[in-house]
């Protein structure tokens, strides 16, 4: 840069007549230009009188300044700093014995706060490696000792030590400084890979002439205003009663260094403008005032205007600011200002536009010089500084004058942390509002997952924030020093979309404590004034990879059904729902259809996602414990899975893909997204998803998988229905492809107009500001009977009952078949007549099967016996009968003959009976002929079959033991023989949501009236309550069936054996086994027998109801107060009956405390054989309680 010089030296005078830690001081000159004065007078730190220095200073190699810049550490020349503060470092010393007994510097910028560290050997700013060997020696003592080896050294290395071996050292790199990793060793001999480090010098920052950017920049960390030492108090000081801004002068730029304007901060047009005024304090000594002039106003209209005349006082309204930053010492003077002869009597003195110009000049004055130059005769520079002067003994003003001593002005700078009003947030996942309670995030209409995204500010409409990755944030910060976390700028990125992201928010405090800032990024620009930031702390939410999207585990997916209730302002009572007949338009009603949910694809998503652990964001959350999302798209089916949800014509959704034929459409796939949150339930968006794949140059194509009846992918097509080819790219997972206004590019959403009873369900486009939403939820219609029901004397723990049957129509009982025509030698029917006919046998005993576990609260489902003599359910210790003494099995002796080794225990129990089953299973092995069907290939029966029940399995007696007498049964020779002649299909495992030929469901008519009488008590009085016998399915859908689909399992539809595992149509089927009455027989319906038209008795299935048995009524078994699936005792003639403990040992003992018998307890149903009197039973894991026995 070219400088002139002026001959005129201030002779005697220092440019360092301000100290800092004594430093030497050199020459003040005069500079021609304004623009030229940065760093000017900048002189070397001879030492320091404190380990924490007072004061700002630059670290200067080759003549080049240390700065921060985009988080890297560069040198820059100090006449092309564009912003003084990236150079300003604070010192702090420690002296420690340790890494070379040399004084551990540590250097913090102060306009980042970062401290002075690196992570690598790049130039990046880190925190990993701080805290400098630089000079051996830095005090004022050792200084005064001897100045050429004494106090703070120039042109010193700086280096810091990794481990014991190895430091890090800076090196230049064109303009930049790096981290080079060497020998600790040659660090600290300057040898080797050191010997070309850069040598740093720690300088006092010189002289700056400010630029408008800059004054503004100081001014805004000061709260736009300045500190004055013992300010005024007898006036009104503008530059600190009034925040102020600096506005550019004679056509500089806003960087440009020179003289500006001071206007109003606050004033919206930034009209008002500071000046010198032509009026005084004083009668005596006049001390100029300082005024506004309003431009706006016709008197000031050209008040900033050169006109030349005597009235001309444009010059009066411009004002230099010199700045001494490693001081904060601020000086101020204005161009010109006018100044009358106070020696002359006031009434002489004159007008004031007569007074005499002071100018400052043409050139640069240095503040210590005299003012004038000899090129001027009216320049005296010297004589237009803003200064404090004392009007009387205890009152200041501010005024113009000679620099006075007592005059110190700053910008409120005191180190490089502590005196301004920035602040930090802690890092984590927070929900950001504003002043208005708006919340700042991605909503639906403006994000997608190919770069379309926009950040707004929401205000929530029943939704919550916690549940919503798109409107919640992770904050981390961009320093993590010890010393720099407290004030550090942070991140902000969006946890759903992290393509909205501001990199370095510096965030401040005003005066009220609000948290004040601007998140600028490459798609997010918001002010954050007075915002407020609530970190999430809940560790259920942090830690949900689910979070913001349906997910519905895959079990579930198989047994439920699912309802869309939709969310609007008139009613909770809206579902979704198909058209009528032949309609297959989809509506919003007020009857909900329910849907199959089919099962998609997960793929990840949002912040993190595609990142290793050890980027950033992967040690991010890592780090703060943010699991990594990702979402499941379905495809939402008809009950029975033959049609799909998909687009068509008029812009419409319907039901309208059967068996993943594509043509002429195809099978859309959708999100569930969360959209609103109202009466604890979640509302989801339901939006398409798009199946993204991606070749190895970048390439990107979305095909959608085309499916065989069998659930195969045969081929892949585009959206248009057309044939695509994915062998060349690979799956990159679903995602929300485009927010694009262009109907046929955007992504769609499933939306209504509410504009009727039945609302149409609309295609609408992603970016459509209105969102419908709907819930996702089981279907929790009560769709079978459940014989728990308190109000009408049914046991409310699922006890075993007794229960008579009745049939709807012509009020026949469901018995044993009677009629000697119907019955066969070889097979116990069950039938139905009249209630004469039963001779008192009407009454079944009713068991739970599989209620209270799995989804059997959904479909309970139960077994039906008769004739039951269950058997000890347990193992009764027989005591030796040998003189003692006797030995335990520890072989301990002992005097009770019931703990001997050579005491016998009784054989496994069981309960017996002979239970209700379908024969569909025995008519597929024997070619579908009778006695299992009513005729051959016609219909399957249904009837008794001898069996016995241990513990979860039902154990159908053959080979002979159905013959053998109850009491004479060995269940461990029944198991052996099983094994051995392979007839394990007898063992009929009873758990599980898949149905089975021995168990039954009582599936209602009218479901919704039977959730209302069952809450009545009207269960029995009507036909609310009415039911079909449901037994298995032929198809895993619960579809209609005429052939044998399913090898094994169902033979054209007749027979069925059911399926191993629960299936999609296990609950609720469509199309299923039900009781029927076939030529007096009763049987099962076929494969072809759909609910809705069995419910209404159109094709012979029988409809049942439930009545409670009378006094009259032969009472099969009786198990008051007994509940099979929950632990219950009761005491009964000459034994203990114990319920729901199956798998737990049991002691009895007596009032002696005598063991009277000891088990392990095989079956929920274990009757135990006791002496009568009081005795205690103590099952494992439960309080003993005490009966007594008759």
């Amino acid at each position: 840069m070219n400088k002139k010089f002026s001959t005129l030296l201030c002779a005697g005078l220092l440019v360092s007549a301000f100290t800092l830690n004594a430093q030497t001081p050199a020459q003040a000159q005069h500079i021609d230009a304004l623009t030229s004065i940065s760093g000017v007078g900048a002189a070397a730190v001879p030492y320091f009188e404190s380990a924490t220095p007072k004061g700002m200073f630059q670290l200067k190699a080759n003549d080049k300044v240390l700065i921060v810049e985009n988080d890297k550490y560069k040198l820059v020349a100090p006449s092309d700093l564009t912003d003084v503060e990236s150079s300003l470092w604070c010192i702090s010393i420690t002296e420690t014995e340790s890494q070379g007994k040399n004084p551990i510097f540590d250097f913090i910028n102060k306009k980042t706060g970062a401290i002075l560290a690196f992570d690598t050997e790049t130039s990046n700013v880190g925190s990993s490696f701080g805290g400098w060997a630089f000079s051996s020696t830095w005090t004022k003592s050792s200084y005064e000792k001897d100045p050429t080896k004494g106090g703070l050294r120039p042109e010193k290395e700086l280096f810091t030590y990794i481990d014991s071996d190895y430091a890090y050292i800076l090196f230049g790199e064109g303009d930049e400084v790096k981290a080079k990793k060497v020998m600790a060793s040659d660090a600290e001999d300057k040898t080797g890979d050191a010997q070309d480090a850069l040598k740093f010098t720690v300088w006092n920052a010189g002289t700056y002439v400010l630029s408008a950017n800059e004054i503004n920049a100081y001014l805004k960390n000061n709260k736009d205003v300045l500190n004055f030492h013992l300010d005024a108090n007898a006036d009104v000081n503008p530059f600190s009663a009034s925040q102020i801004e600096a506005k550019v002068a004679d056509g500089v730029t806003a960087d440009g260094k020179n003289f500006v304007y001071v206007v109003k901060k606050d004033e919206k047009d930034k009209k008002t403008y500071l000046k010198v005024d032509t009026a005084a304090n004083g009668v005596g000594i006049e001390f100029l005032k300082f005024g506004w002039s309003d431009t706006n106003v016709e008197k000031y209209a050209d008040a900033l205007t050169v006109t030349g005349d005597a009235d001309d006082i444009s010059q009066q309204h411009k004002f230099l600011f010199t700045y001494r930053p490693s001081a904060d010492s601020l000086f101020i003077q204005v161009k010109e200002a006018r100044v009358r002869d106070t020696q002359k009597p006031t009434a002489e003195r004159g007008y004031w536009k007569d007074a005499t110009k002071v100018k400052y000049g043409s050139n640069y004055h240095d503040i210590y010089c005299d003012g004038k130059q000899a090129a001027d005769a009216n320049s005296d520079a010297d004589q237009l500084f803003v200064k404090l002067q004392n009007y009387t003994v205890a009152d200041r003003i501010v005024t113009i004058g000679t620099k006075a001593i007592n005059t110190q002005i700053s910008f409120g700078i005191n180190g490089c942390v502590a005196s301004n009003n920035k602040t930090s947030l802690d890092e984590g996942l927070y929900i950001i509002k504003n002043d208005k309670g708006q919340v700042l995030a991605a909503p639906i209409h403006l994000n997608d997952n190919n770069a379309a995204n926009k950040a707004q500010w929401i205000t929530l409409d029943e939704q919550d924030p916690m549940h919503m990755p798109a409107y919640q944030w992770v904050v981390t910060k961009v320093y993590t020093a010890d010393k720099a976390k407290a004030t550090s700028p942070v991140k902000f990125v969006n946890r759903e979309f992290p393509e909205l992201y501001a990199n370095s928010v510096q965030l401040t405090l005003n005066e009220d404590g609000d948290i004040i800032g601007t998140a600028v990024g490459t798609t997010i620009d918001k002010v954050l004034n007075k915002a407020t930031f609530t970190r999430i702390t809940d560790k259920n939410i942090l830690g949900d990879k689910k979070l913001g999207y349906r997910y519905i585990p895959t079990d579930s997916l198989l047994v439920n059904k699912y309802v869309f209730n939709y969310l609007n302002p008139f009613t909770d009572s809206y579902w979704m729902a198909n058209g009528a007949d032949k309609d297959s338009v989809n509506y919003v009603k007020e009857t909900a259809s329910r849907y199959m949910l089919e099962e998609g694809s997960t793929a990840g998503y949002g912040y993190g996602y595609g990142k290793d652990k050890d980027t950033p964001e992967g040690k991010a959350l890592a780090r703060l414990g943010i699991a990594r999302l990702e979402r499941t798209n379905y495809v939402v089916k008809t009950v029975d899975g033959a049609k799909s949800l998909v687009e068509a014509y008029g812009e419409k959704y319907s039901m309208g893909v059967n068996n993943y034929k594509v043509t002429p459409y195809v099978v859309d796939t959708f999100f569930f997204k969360e959209n609103n949150h109202y009466n604890a339930k979640h509302f989801y968006a339901i939006v398409e998803s798009a199946p993204k794949w991606v070749a190895s140059d970048g390439k990107v194509i979305y095909a959608y998988e085309v499916k065989n009846d069998k659930g195969e992918v045969v081929k892949y097509v585009d959206a248009q229905g057309q044939d695509v080819s994915v062998s060349n790219y690979k799956w990159a997972g679903a995602i929300i492809q485009s927010v694009s206004a262009e109907f046929d590019k955007a992504t769609h959403k499933v939306g209504t107009a509410d504009d009727g009873k039945s609302a149409v369900l609309k295609v609408q486009i992603l970016n459509e500001t209105r969102t419908s939403a709907f819930t996702v939820e089981a279907d929790k219609t009560p769709l079978y009977r459940r014989f728990n029901n308190a109000v009408i004397g049914e046991k409310a723990d699922d006890a075993a009952d007794s229960l008579i049957f009745v049939e709807k129509i012509r009020q026949e009982y469901l018995m044993d078949e009677w009629n000697p025509n119907l019955t066969s030698e070889t097979v116990d029917y069950a039938g139905i007549w009249n209630r004469d006919k039963a001779k008192g046998k009407l009454v079944f005993n009713i068991d739970t099967a599989w209620v209270n576990r799995g989804k059997g609260y959904i479909k309970p489902q139960y077994l039906i016996s008769v004739d039951r003599q269950d058997q000890d359910l347990n193992i009764v210790t027989h005591p030796c009968t040998e003189a003692g003494p006797h030995i335990k099995p520890d072989g301990t002796p002992t005097t009770d003959p019931y703990e001997c080794v050579h005491a016998t225990h009784k054989t496994l129990g069981f309960t017996y009976g002979k239970y209700l089953v379908s024969f569909g299973d025995s008519a597929m092995i024997n070619d579908m002929e009778a006695p299992y069907m009513d005729i051959k290939g016609g219909y399957t029966r249904v009837g008794f079959v001898r069996a016995i029940k241990v513990g979860d399995s039902l154990v159908v007696l053959t080979n002979g033991f159905e013959k053998v007498e109850p009491a004479k049964i060995d269940t461990a020779e029944i198991f052996a023989n099983y094994k051995a002649t392979k007839c394990e299909r007898f063992i009929v495992d009873l758990t599980g949501d898949n149905h089975k030929n021995v168990t039954w469901s009582f599936r209602y008519v009218n479901p919704l009236e039977a959730a209302k009488a069952y809450i009545e008590g009207g269960e029995g009085e009507g036909v609310n309550n009415e039911f079909l016998f449901e037994s298995n399915i032929y198809e895993k859908t619960g579809y209609k069936s005429t052939n044998a689909t399913v090898a094994g399992v169902s033979t054209d539809g007749k027979a069925t054996k059911g399926f191993q595992e629960a299936q999609s149509g296990s609950i609720a089927p469509e199309y299923a086994a039900w009781l029927k009455m076939q030529n007096g027989c009763l049987v099962l319906t076929r494969g072809d027998s759909k609910f809705d038209a069995a419910k209404t008795g159109s094709d012979g299935a029988l409809i049942f109801n439930a009545v409670r048995p009378t006094e009259k009524d032969d009472m099969v078994t009786s198990n008051d107060e007994v509940s099979v699936e929950g632990v219950s005792v009761v005491a009964t003639n000459g034994a203990v009956t114990i319920q729901g403990a199956a798998g737990k040992s049991v002691v009895i003992t007596n009032i002696l405390g005598k063991v009277v018998a000891e088990t392990i307890l095989t079956s929920d149903n274990a009757t135990i054989a006791v002496p009568a009197g009081i005795v205690a039973v103590a099952v494992d894991g439960e309080e003993a309680v005490k009966v007594v026995v008759k």
